[in-house]
């Protein structure tokens, strides 16, 4: 019995142990205490909660089952923490179940943790960034005058315009570094009730201290120049990347206020959510899921996330997190020529996923900077493809009243597809073969598949271009993978 009671023991302290990450581990061991930690409770059950109309009032339905949960964590917390010098500041959060204690943890009090049943895991915060390839900026209007800019013309959103949706009625959200509110291009578009959020500092109104927020709302919703693909659509803001380092407390934040947004003064009112979010930031770890849980209540309440699919260069395996969800809509970047971009990442997933989903402008775009009301930049980078996409699926939305389960069915059904393979066979022992395909936004009429296939060594430095698809779409959306796989 005794020799029981002893395995007994052991196994619980190692189930205990295995939630508390390696990082955590090693830091308590060297300091005694660890600091800047998330403690991962587990999270609700969203499968019953899908809600099909993205303006359905019942999300709020949705908000109160995850309070509820978010309700039993706290008192989780408060029995094994009790009374903490540091207890004011804590965060809470609703929609992934989370709680960032402020301060320092003991080994003991995160052992205490641990031991919880409804505790999932113990881990070290993360740091997500926004993170441009090249930024030009100019003074002058003119310089950046012109009918459309390039990617605009390039997905032919003009042609949804001329069909009078340009994204009227549609709220769209972005999560970056801010947006200059008083820029010509995007200052007439904003709601500006429940319209900015600023977790950390608690400013009231939109700004902008970095220009990639600002650029990025310009292309999906700039109103002068030509910049923007929806400039019927109204925006809102929350600043996730405070000077282009996004903490994971203040992207949970954002990510919770746009699937509810409050008032000033705290008050919750899920109608004013957006309908889209564009999300052009991520960290280059494709295997971290720490924000699956916030993308699954932004689908249940029928909100469409596109993410920027990352910039870390065009081997198989570089998506990063969380364009590698399943949930999301993941983009590349593509040039003028519609070539897939020498930075663009790549999948597969690290679970052997298809990624980007699609591919978009996003070299040297022309589009609105924060450093004058005036002021236009040309950047680089899935940052400022995404938001093409983004455009798009508001124009898409606007002109079908279409919810988020249709618009992802009808990107993955009707789309203009261009397929690169890769066949490396050099004597790199990593040789693998990549098959990516990338498209454009094209509104107008149904196309078929053009592929262009090409076999050259892991080391060849030639341009990976793909075919130059014009045939044109029948709905305002950019085009989904075919297949991406990858052997050692």
């Amino acid at each position: 019995m005794a020799r029981l009671e002893v395995l007994i023991v052991a196994l619980v302290a190692s189930v205990v142990s295995a939630k508390i990450s390696a990082q955590v581990h090693r830091e308590l061991l060297v300091e005694g205490i660890v600091q800047e930690v998330v403690v991962n409770f587990v999270p609700v059950n969203l499968d019953s909660m899908v809600l099909l109309d993205a303006f359905d009032a019942n999300r709020s339905g949705l908000v109160d089952a995850l309070i509820a949960q978010s309700k039993k964590a706290k008192r989780v917390v408060d029995n094994v923490l009790g009374i903490r010098i540091n207890g004011h500041c804590d965060k809470f959060f609703y929609i992934d179940n989370t709680f960032f204690p402020c301060g320092s943890l003991t080994t003991n009090e995160i052992r205490a943790l641990a031991n919880s049943p409804s505790v999932q895991s113990i881990s070290k915060a993360v740091v997500a960034r926004v993170n441009p390839l090249k930024v030009t900026a100019f003074e002058s209007d003119a310089a950046a005058a012109a009918a459309n800019q390039w990617g605009v013309d390039k997905i032919q959103a003009s042609a949804v315009w001329a069909t009078n949706a340009t994204g009227t009625g549609i709220v769209v959200a972005n999560i970056d570094t801010g947006v200059r509110l008083t820029h010509e291009a995007v200052s007439s578009n904003w709601r500006s009730d429940f319209g900015w959020f600023d977790p950390d500092a608690g400013s009231t109104t939109p700004s902008d201290s970095n220009g990639h927020g600002t650029h990025v709302m310009g292309t999906i919703a700039g109103q002068v120049n030509g910049i923007g693909v929806a400039p019927g659509a109204k925006w809102i803001a929350c600043l996730g990347c405070p000077n282009s380092s996004c903490p994971q407390a203040t992207l949970t934040a954002c990510a919770q206020w746009l699937l509810c947004p409050t008032d000033a003064l705290g008050n919750k009112d899920c109608t004013k959510a957006p309908h889209v979010i564009n999300n052009s930031w991520g960290s280059t770890d494709g295997a971290s899921t720490w924000f699956e849980p916030s993308i699954s209540a932004w689908r249940a309440a029928g909100i469409i996330p596109v993410f920027s699919n990352g910039n870390s260069g065009n081997d198989c395996g570089t998506v990063g997190s969380p364009g590698m969800s399943p949930q999301v809509i993941a983009v590349g970047a593509t040039d003028s020529t519609d070539g897939l971009a020498y930075f663009s990442s790549r999948g597969p997933t690290y679970d052997n996923r298809i990624k980007p989903d699609l591919a978009a402008p996003g070299v040297n775009i022309v589009s609105a900077y924060a450093a004058t009301d005036t002021t236009y930049a040309y950047m680089t980078g899935t940052s400022m493809a995404a938001p093409h996409v983004t455009g798009a699926s508001i124009l898409h939305t606007a002109a079908n009243a279409a919810t988020d389960p249709f618009i992802y069915t009808t990107i993955n059904t009707n789309s203009d597809s261009c397929t690169y393979t890769q066949a490396y066979t050099s004597a790199d022992p990593r040789s693998y073969s990549c098959t990516h395909s990338t498209a454009n936004v094209k509104p107008n009429s149904r196309s078929s598949p053009c592929t262009y296939t090409s076999t050259h060594p892991r080391t060849d430095t030639s341009s990976d271009d793909f075919c130059a698809c014009q045939q044109q779409l029948e709905t305002p959306i950019a085009v989904p993978n075919q297949q991406d796989s990858s052997s050692a």
